[in-house]
């Protein structure tokens, strides 16, 4: 069987432009197999990121190559980057999740008033962490389950979800900012650790956990093969439901870690936590090559699309560029990368 579901991945991958990650062919040591993947799928975010690098540094006279700023990009790239390595899985199995800000200012509302705050005589402490964690799995369990067994499309599955969870956010912030007073969480956030910030430590973690469950694991492979082919993977005899529903549930824990993040590093929380944290993300997936048809990309193109986004707009605040430039230049940026990613062949009709 496990043979069986291997070749469905392939074949799927296939169907989408690309293979099932060349990490899972055997006789090949793990340093190769990294070797090759990076030379087959990030020659063109390299590239990107240099490109970017390279303009804004002689827009700002080298200002944005100084070591203080990169410092400074890697600081703010941290908790979108988390975001965006949420994002990219369920983008892998072909889904759309829109919940992203309602299920993040959930988190972060509940989370503010179970640690130690001036309205409530809650003191969790580190408590708040699973608890935020199964918060964010089971907004990520609906989502997978409206999908799954609803059969509604992600893309209005999700975006219910996240309207339930921003309005629940509300009443039960009352809409007001709550102040944590438990200096941990901050001292943690604002830290870093060998110089960098501690924001992109717990992002590089998670990607490498999530690199190995997509390179090295039977989930990887079923994720892979039902983002290329999903009706090939079921008849591969992959439990495509299951899958879906794990990414969904792993993605809203990913989602939980992000509004800990998010509260901590300005010591409250509220229900607008999560706003504008989804287009920046999305952007990220698109750029770093995850196509949105899904079965191409993975963990590590949602690090350089962090990167790139987080350069691109560093760059033109650098050099003074009006906040509404920068979103017609951000909305072109992600037009430009969905058309390049995109496999119009999986798509019959382009409503």
């Amino acid at each position: 069987m496990s043979e069986l579901i291997g070749s469905g991945g392939r074949a799927a991958g296939g169907a989408a432009g690309t293979a099932v990650p060349g990490a899972l062919k055997a006789g090949k040591s793990v340093s190769a197999r990294i070797t090759s993947f990076v030379s087959r799928g990030m020659n063109g975010q390299l590239i990107a990121l240099a490109i970017v690098l390279i303009i804004f540094a002689l827009g700002t006279k080298g200002l944005s190559l100084s070591l203080r700023n990169l410092k400074t990009i890697l600081n703010l790239a941290g908790i979108p980057l988390i975001i965006c390595l949420g994002i990219h899985q369920v983008v892998l199995i072909g889904a759309m999740d829109l919940s992203t800000e309602g299920v993040i200012s959930l988190c972060a509302v509940i989370s503010g008033f179970l640690l130690k705050n001036p309205f409530t005589k809650a003191d969790y402490g580190l408590w708040v962490i699973p608890i935020a964690l199964m918060i964010g799995g089971a907004a990520g369990l609906i989502n997978g389950l409206i999908n799954t067994k609803v059969r509604m499309p992600s893309f209005i599955a999700t975006l219910g979800l996240g309207w339930v969870a921003q309005g629940l956010s509300v009443i039960t912030g009352k809409g007001n900012a709550v102040k944590l007073l438990d200096p941990r969480f901050q001292h943690f956030t604002n830290g870093s650790l060998f110089s960098i910030p501690n924001t992109m430590v717990v992002a590089l973690v998670l990607f490498l956990i999530l690199f190995v469950i997509q390179h090295w694991t039977k989930l990887g492979t079923h994720m892979y093969a039902i983002g290329g082919d999903e009706a090939l993977a079921r008849q591969a005899g992959i439990k495509v439901d299951r899958v879906k529903i794990i990414v969904f549930v792993i993605t809203g824990c990913i989602y939980a870690l992000a509004a800990i993040l998010l509260i901590s590093r300005l010591a409250s929380s509220n229900p607008r936590t999560g706003w504008n944290q989804m287009f920046p993300a999305m952007t990220a997936v698109a750029v770093g090559g995850v196509s949105l048809s899904g079965g191409v990309g993975g963990a590590l193109n949602a690090v350089f699309g962090a990167l790139i986004v987080t350069a691109l707009n560093n760059g033109m605040v650098l050099m003074k560029i009006s906040p509404y430039i920068q979103n017609a230049v951000n909305g072109l940026v992600l037009i430009v990368a969905v058309a390049l990613t995109i496999d119009r062949k999986k798509i019959g009709i382009i409503k």
